[in-house]
């Protein structure tokens, strides 16, 4: 097994939260399932849950409620 510098770990994990911030701060990137789907695989990952206080949750919250519900039509 190769020693990695933990130096160049400590960056390549910087570089890839940035990578995940910027695509979460682009519009068509923020709504691109797949992209979404790699956000919450690192986060899981990470062991990084969010908390009811954890600021724009309440606002995730409230959309989610918005959504309407559809009838099944056969």
């Amino acid at each position: 097994m190769t020693k990695i510098d933990q130096k160049i770990l400590d960056e390549l994990a910087e570089l890839e939260v940035n990578a995940l911030l910027q695509g979460l701060t682009d519009p068509d990137m923020r709504k691109n399932p797949s992209f979404l789907e790699k956000v919450r695989k690192f986060l899981q990952q990470n062991r990084l849950q969010t908390q009811p206080e954890t600021p724009g949750v309440s606002r995730v919250k409230q959309a989610a409620e918005d959504i309407p519900e559809f009838e099944e039509i056969n």
